[in-house]
């Protein structure tokens, strides 16, 4: 409830960003250092039979590191995230890497009713905890996924989170864990992403939890 007022009082169309131009800079900057997985990005093209002409979507695009890199891949890409400062940063490396991609404002629970298409990929990194809730998120998201299309999620879990959190930080992550009630945006508890998908129409999913702080799940629609 508390997310959801959030939601109707801090509207994106009405110029409303929850990142600050300064802290979108500095992020982008470290997340374009970094660069992106190019492993990643050849398992997904193995999974999708090839990422050339799919339509990939990249919910929580960010600095679009990854958007710009599929697109270069010949994806046909749509960058979505609720923050203008990040897509005017966005649209920038676009023009820089000389590829053409699609932005789109909103909230991530709220693509489907911008997207009126379904994509071949929808992909998601470390951004999964901006949802209202996980399992009506897990909702939007397996509907964005056209038959025979591909998911893939990257979320840093609760039991990763640091040491020495505030009272407030702790109550709510607890409240997540135990009941999957969100107030604000605590990290989902680890397996939960997985499980909210497998009772889904799906034909295969893989799961990779080796790096002990994410829950990375990638998984295809069934046809």
């Amino acid at each position: 409830m508390i997310n959801y007022l959030h939601f109707l009082l801090h509207r994106p169309e009405k110029g409303w960003d929850p990142v600050s131009a300064e802290y979108a800079a500095s992020n982008s900057e470290i997340e374009w250092r970094k660069g992106v997985d190019e492993a990643l990005i050849d398992e997904l093209d193995r999974w999708v039979g090839g990422l050339a002409g799919r339509r990939v979507l990249d919910l929580g695009g960010g600095p679009a590191h990854y958007s710009v890199a599929f697109a270069k891949r010949g994806a046909i890409v749509t960058w979505h995230d609720v923050s203008r400062a990040y897509r005017d940063i966005a649209q920038r490396k676009a023009s820089e890497h000389n590829v053409q991609i699609t932005f789109a404002i909103s909230y991530m629970d709220e693509a489907t009713k911008l997207h009126h298409e379904q994509f071949d990929l929808v992909f998601n990194r470390i951004c999964w905890y901006y949802g209202f809730n996980d399992y009506s998120f897990a909702d939007v998201f397996f509907n964005l996924i056209k038959p025979g299309g591909v998911g893939y999620v990257d979320t840093v879990h609760s039991g990763a989170r640091d040491e020495g959190q505030s009272l407030s930080v702790n109550l709510r992550t607890r409240l997540n864990d135990r009941f999957a009630i969100k107030i604000g945006h605590p990290l989902p508890p680890h397996g939960r992403i997985a499980q909210a998908f497998m009772n889904k129409p799906i034909s295969k999913m893989q799961i990779d939890y080796t790096s002990g702080r994410n829950d990375r799940i990638l998984f295809m629609k069934q046809k």
